[in-house]
């Protein structure tokens, strides 16, 4: 990664992931392992990021990875992370890894600058849920995680493979168990096979992968935080390239380290493309484009003596065919409505309520939008009676999509204005 030559190769991950993900065991082999100065290695690594983030992973375990002393501990913690900001990193979250102490949560949120510490659990030994005490640990756990910032997962994809402990049930108990006590989430994900049996982490890790993250937002439980990180014997697992270009011209992610950063930033990131017909779409309706994120909707009175229009919205990926998206629609309905009645169906359901006043319409589950699955949203326009059109009053229907359910700070709009004709 911190290769120039390689850059080209996972450009699109170097410049939009928020930072690197390292731990006690990356800087334990770097500081005493390695023949390379550990302040070069760091400062190499900074250069790769276009971003400084860093989500630095340490532990209270002894004995293993650990610094010359044979503990990591609150020394290790402070080389650690003078190691990374001496090189230009920001530290935005630590995690701490079997068990916590109060000192090392305080010296991990406060040495150096501050950040958020979180408890590091394994989903696979609470049982299948953190809120029971299905296991002995399960009561100390969450003590952890409420005295802590919130809890990250570890991910070794290859426990998820088989739910080995019932791991996709506790991830998800875990997430939102955190999100009910307004803590923070993360979940890793790693291409790591824990030595279960059919599992081939050269092979499979991007799909694997893929329905982790699908499985977290079908069941309500999307994270704050998405993190990617290698460990376990990983001499064969290929880093890039971070996509290519398949048969049909598409360009797909690579089943490679940064093919699954690649995949999860777009599944991210990425907007639905919204597909309106314009023109004089049938004998009372006339559609035309005013600008790039407006649309006026024009409506003469049908043989039944109302005003009406059942405005199909196609909502695709067509920018990016390989990848699988999750956005939220939502509506807001500006103007007299006394005149109009404004709904909304999809599949055949009626999801009014959620798209205009329950915050929006996750496209989870059979909503998800992919290259096999592109949805109609019909937007119902009718008038309430059928005054003569200079009586009823225009009104704007502002369609809004967020790219993601786990990322709603990114939203693009577009507005649909109906008037009577």
């Amino acid at each position: 990664m911190d290769d120039t030559d390689n850059y080209s190769k996972w450009s699109y991950v170097r410049q939009n992931a928020a930072g690197f993900y390292t731990n006690f065991i990356q800087m334990w082999q770097n500081s005493y392992q390695n023949n390379q100065d550990p302040q070069t290695s760091c400062d190499n690594m900074r250069k790769a990021f276009l971003k400084n983030g860093c989500f630095f992973e340490t532990s209270m375990e002894t004995g293993v990875n650990s610094g010359p002393n044979g503990v990591n501990n609150e020394t290790t913690d402070k080389k650690y992370i003078d190691l990374l900001t001496n090189a230009g990193f920001t530290i935005d979250y630590a995690s701490l890894n079997y068990g916590v102490s109060d000192q090392r949560i305080n010296t991990l949120r406060t040495y150096d600058g501050s950040r958020s510490c979180l408890t590091l659990v394994g989903p696979w030994t609470i049982g299948g849920d953190i809120t029971s005490d299905a296991t002995i640990g399960n009561k100390q756990i969450r003590d952890n995680i409420l005295i802590t910032d919130g809890m990250e997962t570890d991910g070794p994809l290859g426990f998820w493979y088989n739910d080995s402990g019932q791991m996709r049930e506790g991830s998800y108990s875990l997430v939102k168990y955190v999100t009910e006590n307004k803590k923070m989430s993360a979940v890793m994900l790693s291409p790591y096979d824990a030595g279960v049996a059919g599992y081939n982490q050269t092979k499979d890790y991007l799909t694997v992968s893929k329905q982790c993250v699908l499985n977290h937002e079908d069941n309500n439980a999307s994270p704050d935080i998405w993190t990617i990180w290698t460990y376990g014997e990983l001499n064969d697992e290929p880093t890039f390239p971070e996509s290519f270009v398949d048969s049909l011209g598409e360009t797909e992610p690579a089943n490679t380290l940064m093919g699954v950063g690649y995949w999860l930033l777009k599944h991210l990131n990425n907007f639905p493309k919204l597909g309106i017909t314009m023109g004089n779409v049938n004998n009372n309706v006339t559609v035309k484009a005013t600008n790039d994120t407006t649309t006026e909707v024009s409506i003469s009175k049908g043989s039944n003596g109302v005003f009406e229009y059942n405005m199909p919205i196609i909502l695709s990926n067509d920018g990016d065919p390989q990848i699988e998206i999750s956005p939220v629609i939502y509506a807001a309905i500006d103007g007299d409505s006394k005149d109009w009645d404004i709904s909304f169906n999809m599949n055949g359901n009626d999801v009014t309520d959620e798209i205009v006043y329950n915050g929006g319409l996750n496209c989870i589950n059979n909503f998800r939008i992919s290259k096999t699955n592109k949805l109609t949203l019909i937007l119902n326009i009718k008038s309430k009676n059928s005054n003569a059109s200079t009586l009823l009053s225009p009104i704007s229907i502002k369609i809004e999509t967020m790219s993601n359910i786990s990322n709603t700070k990114n939203s693009k709009s577009y507005t649909i204005e109906v008037k009577a004709s």
